[in-house]
């Protein structure tokens, strides 16, 4: 592409998944691409890192995000691809090919599975390249060869390529995942990070202290094309907490898929947190039973160190039907969940649980069946997020091959990749499921039930939400999912005049309802008046939907 001696440019691209996030991945690929002498003598890097680009405003922070990129002139831009952000940058890329005639396009990320690209999902996309699996080898192998031809874009694994301008990508072998993250100099500790990001207000520094997982979860992108768990020295994890925390940063994220996969190691990353008495706090991931009373004592230990020193553990239990779970490959049973929530409950760790609504071989009474479970777990919990996620067939998942046998169908019309139905799981009882997780989100995550909000940060010691919600079920003697199905009935009435996606029909946009709207749109007083004429008889449990609905008309 370029044999002169000019410098060559390339622009990094992330979206982040929050607006307090950034891409780590795009500084891992820089920071193994400036090991090579030859590469930092021939090409500038720069990453461009975008908060959250949502529904509001997006085709002008779209349109920003390409006149900044187009700023750089560019030789090759990369972009890093996530559910959230890929139909954004494929808009981007189609106006820069517009713009800059001759620019590369590169896209990589867990959006780019090889069976993607070779079932030709990207040929008709305004893209040149594409990455598949561990990238850091595979992006400076490809800066080589836009400089000197050499290595033969055939002979770079992980590596898609036109051998035509337009035509069909050429899929190359897969590449060999790195035995250790060692291999993979620090992006913190070689001052590849850019300042200004580790600057930004209430900014989140993501930690990869490991790759791979212990599970090999059929929906799941952890472990894809790994066949082992590695693991980057203790002491280079101390030294990049260090590092974050020196320049500000009050929150940590460590980005692995399970930290406690070696407790041994883990114990000793949280000794050396601990000993360095640092003050930040932290996010962890664990699979449910990868935990004991002393990797527990010291989640509790850290946490008494400072007062911003608090930790919160995310436990995906997914759905307490066991035998879903082994079609899953993941065999866990509901004791395990309780055996972990009960130890980072003694330590006063808050928790993040994770849900999935619409697994394969999964109806409404299943689904209905965990969610009563689970309020029953957190009925005397005050440190928790309930976090519940529509089934989604990430691509490259080996869920995808399990979809086609119960016949299930998915869409990214509303969220991406999300489940629209099965034949045991009809639209209607999607719908039906979703609505009641959407209630249930509103209810055990804010104020009023939970001490604090993980999503606002909000606290409060009253539980007047949360007593009146049990005491109402008691008093009429019906399970929390009734109760519920009440709430949401009344719900489907109340928010119908302000048009909210609640109350549409297909209920579009749900996740994001959860997350963004739902404390907005249904404030603690109207739960407490609605709750109160329930446990009263004022408002019937039995009354159909249809008739409030008339009513409301």
């Amino acid at each position: 592409m370029n044999k002169t001696n000019e410098k060559m440019r390339a622009v990094l691209v992330g979206i982040a998944g929050s607006n307090n996030a950034f891409s780590l991945s795009l500084y891992n690929l820089k920071a193994f691409a400036y090991k090579d002498s030859e590469i930092r003598k021939d090409w500038d890097i720069k990453v461009i890192q975008s908060p959250l680009i949502g529904l509001f405003n997006r085709a002008k922070l779209l349109s920003d995000l390409t006149d900044k990129i187009v700023a750089y002139e560019p030789n090759l831009v990369g972009f890093s691809c996530y559910m959230w952000n890929i139909e954004g940058f494929l808009k981007i890329a189609k106006k820069l090919k517009k713009r800059l005639p001759d620019l590369r396009i590169l896209l990589g990320g867990p959006e780019i599975a090889t069976e993607y690209v070779k079932q030709s999902y990207f040929d008709k996309k305004p893209i040149d390249y594409c990455i598949s699996g561990e990238g850091e080898l595979t992006f400076l192998e490809l800066l080589q060869n836009l400089k000197s031809t050499k290595p033969a874009l055939k002979n770079i694994p992980g590596l898609a390529y036109r051998s035509q301008k337009n035509s069909p990508f050429t899929v190359n072998t897969k590449r060999i995942p790195f035995k250790s993250l060692s291999y993979i100099p620090s992006p913190y500790l070689e001052g590849i990070v850019d300042e200004e990001v580790l600057a930004r207000d209430d900014v989140e520094a993501n930690l990869e202290t490991q790759r791979g997982c212990n599970l090999r979860c059929s929906y799941c992108i952890y472990h894809k094309d790994m066949d082992r768990v590695t693991y980057s020295e203790v002491d280079r994890v101390i030294n990049e907490v260090r590092y974050v925390i020196k320049r500000g940063v009050k929150k940590i994220r460590f980005v692995d898929a399970n930290f406690s996969s070696n407790k041994d190691w883990a114990k000793s990353v949280m000794k050396g947190l601990i000993k360095e008495q640092f003050e930040t706090s932290l996010f962890f991931e664990l699979i449910p039973g990868f935990i004991d009373e002393e990797l527990a004592s010291l989640f509790g230990q850290y946490q008494k160190l400072h007062l911003q020193n608090e930790i919160t553990v995310g436990v995906g239990v997914q759905t307490i039907n066991l035998e879903v779970l082994k079609r899953m490959r993941r065999r866990i049973k509901k004791e395990k969940f309780e055996m972990t929530f009960k130890l980072l409950q003694k330590h006063d760790i808050y928790t993040k649980i994770d849900l999935i609504i619409g697994l394969p071989g999964e109806d409404a009474s299943s689904i209905e069946r965990t969610l009563e479970y689970m309020v029953d777990q957190l009925r005397g919990s005050r440190a928790h997020l309930l976090c519940c996620h529509a089934m989604r067939g990430l691509p490259g998942t080996e869920l995808l091959e399990v979809a086609k046998e119960f016949k299930m169908k998915f869409s990214s019309k509303y969220e991406p990749h999300e489940l629209v139905e099965s034949p045991i799981l009809p639209r209607a009882d999607m719908v039906k499921s979703m609505r009641r997780t959407g209630v249930l989100f509103r209810l055990i995550n804010h104020t009023g039930w939970a001490d604090k909000e993980f999503i606002f940060g909000n606290t409060s010691e009253k539980t007047n939400i949360r007593d009146l919600f049990f005491d109402t079920r008691d008093q009429l003697g019906i399970s929390n999912i009734q109760l519920v199905d009440k709430i949401v009935d009344l719900l489907i009435v109340h928010l119908k005049r302000r048009k909210s996606w609640f109350s549409m029909t297909d209920f579009p946009h749900a996740e994001t309802w959860w997350w963004v709207h739902s404390k907005r749109e249904i404030s603690d007083d109207w739960i407490v008046s609605n709750l109160t004429e329930i446990k009263n008889g004022a408002i019937k449990v039995d009354k159909p939907t249809e008739i409030l609905l008339a009513q409301a008309e």
